[in-house]
């Protein structure tokens, strides 16, 4: 019996330094934080939805000339590293997602992926001022609009994110709750009485 109960408590162990399933909350267990997960499909189309917008933005940044503003009309020149940079940060989004897209339930993965397009979105948002001194109208204009269709798009990508977070913090807890329910049983299993030698 107690080497039963080692064997459960050890398996438990394991789950709790390592990544918790979701399986391993019981149907009575489940929490009112984790019964809102989106489901592996409908966060691979919110993501996906993030991806797709962000996507957009490189053809036109193709189609901007930090560049020419800067010998044609005096813009400064930290429009061009600002160019660059949001050029190979549109990169890293499009990296780290698919990365995400593999392993939907990792809060680590789909944390990169927030923080990566938390800084795309300041290198656009920075590239959008020069936009609207320098380059065409057009160009101007579609800047803007795309930046405000990618915040609307990372909102809810946060709010997954929130929630894949409680419920990932709600599997630990009960998972710690069992291996102290386990302990608590094993301390109380009698010891094997000891035989004397005649």
């Amino acid at each position: 019996m107690a080497g039963s109960l080692l064997l459960v408590c050890s398996s438990l162990g394991a789950q709790i330094s390592g990544s918790v399933p979701a399986a391993a909350a019981t149907p009575k267990q489940q929490s009112p934080q984790s019964a809102g997960l989106e489901t592996p499909w409908d966060a691979r189309r919110i993501v996906a939805a993030v991806e797709q917008t962000d996507e957009q933005l490189r053809p036109l940044l193709a189609k901007m000339n930090p560049q020419r503003w800067y010998d044609e009309k005096g813009a400064p020149s930290t429009y061009i590293v600002q160019w660059q940079t949001a050029q190979q940060q549109l990169n890293d989004v499009a990296t780290t997602t698919r990365l995400l897209e593999q392993k939907i339930d990792s809060l680590s993965a789909a944390l990169d992926v927030y923080f990566r397009m938390e800084a795309l979105d300041v290198s656009a948002r920075s590239l959008n001022e020069g936009a609207q001194r320098y380059a065409d109208r057009s160009t101007a204009d579609e800047l803007s609009r795309l930046i405000a269709q990618n915040f609307t798009s990372r909102e809810r990508f946060r709010d997954y994110i929130k929630d894949l977070a409680s419920s990932t913090e709600q599997n630990f807890k009960i998972a710690d709750e069992e291996a102290q329910r386990c302990r608590g049983m094993i301390s109380q299993q009698p010891l094997p009485k000891q035989t004397r030698k005649k």
